[in-house]
């Protein structure tokens, strides 16, 4: 079990071995409050059976379901730090074995300032903005409330659709701390909280929930908060798990996600599947990276008239955003424009090798860079989709 243990992942096995013998029984039985909210713990569970619940209270009598764990997932990671204080309270929702780590289990294999401990206490600071950020939603969202869904797409890969949609959405959680999510749909493979320099220990293809508030909690659990205010909601931990990310099971989740964000950045693979499919025809706002490439630009026209003809989605829904990874290039903004038939709403400019160290730093050019031309280019983009959300939820709201 801890060989699947995202906390744990690319640990040798004989560190395995070593925590393993420390592992502690314990039985929960259904209802049994397992960590109290305000209490302080020095143990980190790990869910072998049964199903545990986490809920966060803000005051008397309101509280909001912040995770649903089950068979595989851990909760009381922050036992690592002396006197952690819990932030939400974990209640046993069937009977459940657990197995049992103490702090000091820990500390034996894993030594204060290593490597593996900024891991372990990044993931415990992930959770707390995770858990705050779910109460903070659960106190201001309102019934009434319908967040935007936009759409990022590219008819190839190596277009820079991730790197843009990241930073798009980084670019609007800094102006709305805790207003947007991104939803990576990059499949099979969907790297945007690599990006962000994120650790997923969750993600919406394990989510098999039927019951609506179930789901609801689970879809929440699995997203991971960034430092720049946006969330991140991977689909997929492992290749085979792409496909258990259905389209029934995204068009659930964005209904969940419209409901308590404001904004929905979805990251789409360039396959035209039904999960896209989906996605593109739920969207506000669709864009699409293109490239300054003639074969790019061709296909990209072709995919407009798809849109226009076979999709049935308005014109006015799609925006192309010419991104330029390369310094020089033969084809002019209006040679672009030409080909597609279009006009260009943003040119994202060469930016020399930021996207790239970005990458590999994990830091997002919108946050370490908001200078740079194409941090600017991409914030100018930011700033045109809070506009027309807000045109739009003015509309609504005067009709």
């Amino acid at each position: 079990m801890l060989h699947g243990s995202a906390i744990f992942a690319g640990q040798s096995e004989s560190r395995l071995r070593d925590l393993a013998r420390r592992l502690r029984i314990r039985e929960a039985e259904k209802g049994k409050l397992v960590l109290a909210q305000g209490e302080v713990s020095d143990h980190i569970f790990f869910i072998e059976s049964g199903r545990c619940e986490v809920r966060a209270q803000w005051a008397p009598g309101h509280s909001v379901t912040v995770a649903l764990l089950t068979p595989g997932d851990f909760f009381g990671i922050g036992a690592i730090a002396p006197e952690h204080v819990q932030m939400a309270s974990v209640i046993a929702v069937e009977d459940c074995d657990l197995l049992v780590l103490d702090r000091h289990d820990i500390d034996s294999v894993f030594a204060e300032g290593s490597s593996e401990r900024a891991e372990f206490e990044r993931l415990v600071e992930q959770r707390r903005h995770t858990i705050a950020r779910m109460v903070d939603r659960a106190q201001a969202v309102s019934p009434h409330e319908h967040g935007m869904v936009i759409a990022v797409y590219a008819v190839k890969g190596g277009a820079g659709r991730t790197s843009i949609a990241v930073n798009v959405a980084a670019a609007l959680g800094k102006s709305l701390p805790g207003e947007c999510v991104l939803l990576d749909l990059g499949l099979p493979y969907n790297h945007a909280a690599l990006a962000a320099n994120l650790v997923p220990t969750g993600c919406l293809a394990l989510i098999d929930h039927q019951d609506p508030e179930q789901f609801q909690a689970a879809v929440l659990s699995a997203a991971l908060r960034h430092h720049s205010g946006m969330t991140v909601l991977p689909s997929a931990l492992k290749v085979e798990q792409s496909e258990l990310v259905t389209p029934q099971l995204v068009q659930r989740a964005l209904g969940v996600l419209e409901q308590t964000f404001k904004y929905v950045v979805v990251d789409l693979g360039v396959s035209m599947s039904e999960v896209t499919l989906g996605v593109l025809e739920r969207a506000a706002r669709i864009l699409v990276i293109v490239t300054p490439e003639l074969p790019t630009l061709k296909d990209t026209g072709e995919l407009l008239h798809i849109f226009e003809t076979v999709l049935h989605i308005p014109a006015g829904h799609v925006s192309l955003v010419l991104n330029r990874p390369r310094p020089s290039t033969l084809v002019t903004r209006e040679d672009a424009e030409r080909v597609v038939e279009r006009g260009m709403q943003l040119e994202i400019p060469f930016d020399g090798d930021r996207f790239d160290t970005a990458a590999v730093t994990g830091e997002l050019l919108v946050t370490a860079a908001p200078s740079s031309p194409a941090a600017k280019a991409i914030a100018k983009l930011g700033k045109s989709i809070t506009d027309e959300y807000r045109a739009h939820a003015g509309s609504e709201a005067n009709p």
